[in-house]
């Protein structure tokens, strides 16, 4: 035992290990999606309680978590339980002002450039997409509105002074547009994306932290299989070879249970957390893909080392079995969720939602064979 709980070893991980990963964190989203419509935020298992708190974007990214879960499996059944969600979702958050800008409103008064752009991708991803038609072009007029020609986004449409979370709300923003553009292949939003790629390069350079580079990298990894652009190329493996030096290994043996999670105690990004694991995986399987296309043999290799590393720490976090849930009293509210650290077994749904999202790609794409140490 260590910490209360076994040590999971790197040659533990493969594909059908996995496959159970991703079963088990689908069943907690599933299980957790209540009759209405409302999905749980934020579970505390050890006292077997619901948080009252909340969270607009990670709220509409578990739509979509729940949405490429339904269509891996090819479940309508779950696509219904996913619709509901969403119409939750709009009747409790969404409005529009007389000029038709969708807004996804939080607290009452805060609309997120983010939460404008996952709620706008729930929508796009789901099967009744033309059901929520009039939000989806509503929320795009809201987007476009917040763009700037320079590239620049403002981030948040209320308050409009504020200009923080650059590092999360820009980088959505574009994986939204970069999925309507692998769709309509707009010149027009390719030549928006481009500004906007352009202007955030510089941007991220100047102050480098790794929240940016999943979003970015998922966006510009859609453009570029469209395009093939050597620049989008260039720019996604500068950002995932500098990402790689965030994810701890050999100096946390004397720490086993936290090998493979990305953190950096000398930098100020913040504390680990299973939701960065989860997205940071999200981006870094495209840049494998894009090493894997572009015959990169040796970032193809390091790449994959580091997302098996990384799913050796998700699936330590995650409970799974009889050990895991020993002390739970709610274990059907529990099974299958994602602890947020080793030493914090409170379950966020980012947690479960961003590992689950990493994983439905990485099955889909990493061969068998590549799930080693």
């Amino acid at each position: 035992m260590y910490r209360g709980n076994t040590v999971v070893p790197i040659d533990a991980i493969t594909k059908a290990k996995a496959e159970a990963l991703a079963a088990a964190q689908t069943q907690w989203l599933f299980t957790n999606l209540q009759p209405d419509g409302r999905q749980v935020y934020l579970y505390w298992p050890s006292r077997g309680e619901e948080s009252t708190a909340n969270n607009s974007i990670r709220q509409w990214l578990a739509t979509v978590a729940m949405g490429r879960a339904a269509r891996a499996r090819g479940d309508a059944g779950l696509f219904d339980r996913v619709e509901a969600n969403i119409r939750y979702n709009l009747a409790h958050s969404y409005v529009e002002d007389e000029a038709g800008h969708g807004q996804i409103v939080e607290r009452g008064t805060t609309v997120k450039l983010g939460a404008l752009a996952v709620a706008g991708l729930a929508l796009v991803e789901h099967p009744a997409r033309n059901s929520f038609a009039a939000q989806e072009v509503a929320l795009r007029r809201t987007i476009d509105a917040l763009w700037q020609p320079s590239g620049e986004f403002r981030t948040f449409w209320r308050p409009a002074e504020r200009r923080d979370n650059v590092n999360f709300y820009p980088g959505e923003a574009l994986l939204f547009w970069a999925t309507l553009y692998a769709e309509s292949r707009d010149p027009a939003l390719l030549e928006r994306i481009l500004t906007s790629q352009r202007f955030y390069r510089a941007w991220h350079l100047a102050q480098r932290n790794p929240a940016f580079v999943p979003w970015h990298t998922q966006a510009y990894f859609k453009v570029w299989e469209v395009t093939r652009s050597d620049e989008l190329r260039d720019w996604i493996f500068v950002m995932n070879d500098w990402l790689l030096e965030v994810q701890q290994w050999e100096s946390q043996r004397e720490f086993p249970d936290t090998m493979g999670r990305f953190y950096d105690p000398d930098r100020p990004f913040g504390p680990p957390h299973a939701s960065s694991t989860g997205v940071y995986l999200e981006g870094l399987i495209d840049a494998w893909r894009l090493a894997q296309a572009t015959g990169d043999a040796e970032r193809r290799e390091r790449y994959r080392r580091a997302l098996v590393r990384g799913l050796r720490s998700l699936t330590q976090l995650t409970f799974l079995d009889e050990v895991d849930l020993f002390y739970i009293s709610q274990r059907d509210r529990v099974r299958g969720g994602v602890r947020t650290t080793v030493y914090d077994n409170a379950i966020r749904v980012d947690n479960v939602q961003h590992s689950l999202m990493a994983l439905l790609k990485i099955l889909e794409h990493l061969p068998a064979a590549d799930f080693r140490p």
